[in-house]
């Protein structure tokens, strides 16, 4: 196999895991803040509707639910971030140790090659 090959596979998985972190970082971020937003939202919805119910006031209750839904979705979307994340680290941690020991019996094969780098 073809050393050069397997480790920029497993650079460009390490890559593909590194973007899918940052995005489900990013994402979890965006969820606290509107988590703290739909929490407010849905408090000071509560509180108005308690007083008395208008057109106005299920409004502002529909948009405190629009709120919640859209943190769930945001959560969703940074879990599976975080999963595909997780399962493109065990192909590159193999790509990664293929290719080790691909180096490893290329200087095995070609000792030669190892001396020339030294130099």
């Amino acid at each position: 196999a073809d050393v050069i090959a397997l480790v920029e596979k497993a650079e460009d998985l390490w890559a593909q895991v590194e973007t899918l972190r940052k995005e489900a970082n990013d994402l979890s971020l965006q969820a606290e803040s509107l988590g703290m937003e739909a929490e407010t939202s849905a408090a000071g919805a509560m509180s108005s509707l308690q007083e008395s119910i208008s057109e106005e006031k299920l409004a502002e209750a529909n948009e405190a639910q629009n709120s919640v839904i859209d943190l769930g979705s945001l959560l969703d979307r940074a879990m599976r971030a975080t999963e595909e994340a997780d399962q493109i680290e065990v192909l590159a941690e193999e790509a990664l140790a293929a290719s080790n020991a691909a180096l490893e019996q290329h200087l095995i094969d070609f000792p030669e090659d190892d001396e020339i780098d030294t130099l």
